[in-house]
């Protein structure tokens, strides 16, 4: 059992890093508006023609918590010239643990307006987030202006 285990994980290995490497990576950085904090994160882009799928992950640098979330995004490119505006949706997983060590979990919904610049081989972005919890509508909502670099 433990040989079939192995062979389907170096089979979804093979079948998944050519996709993995024809990926963008990025890093990004910015500001939440309601928490009044900072944020820094990593993602891929999977660049499928007009629309991309761009999984990400951020960490909110808040004072006497660990927050962060991870983000699986869809955008729409519009123009294909050097500078690409998009729009998009997704989903998302908010996890806040503060000092007393009650964690909480929400499911947050995500809309995104930007513009990224192609050059030779860097692009860089800025964009606008506005993320709402699906799952408590007394949490809020958060907007995040974000600028990035992809690779």
């Amino acid at each position: 059992m433990k040989s079939f285990r192995f062979t389907v994980l170096i089979t979804l290995f093979l079948v998944l890093a050519p996709a993995a490497f024809a990926a963008d990576f990025g890093v990004r950085a910015g500001r939440l508006d309601r928490a009044n904090e900072n944020f820094v994160g990593a993602e891929m882009l999977f660049d499928l023609g007009t629309i991309n799928l761009n999984p990400n992950i951020e960490y909110w640098l808040v004072d006497g918590a660990t927050e962060g979330t991870a983000n699986l995004d869809v955008t729409f490119d519009f123009g294909s010239s050097r500078v690409k505006p998009y729009v998009g949706a997704g989903v998302g997983l908010l996890y806040v643990d503060p000092d007393l060590g009650s964690s909480n979990t929400d499911t947050l919904g995500n809309l995104i307006g930007g513009v990224q610049f192609d050059l030779d081989f860097l692009k860089p972005y800025a964009q606008a987030k506005y993320s709402r919890s699906i799952e408590n509508s007394d949490s809020g909502h958060e907007w995040a202006l974000t600028v990035g670099l992809r690779f």
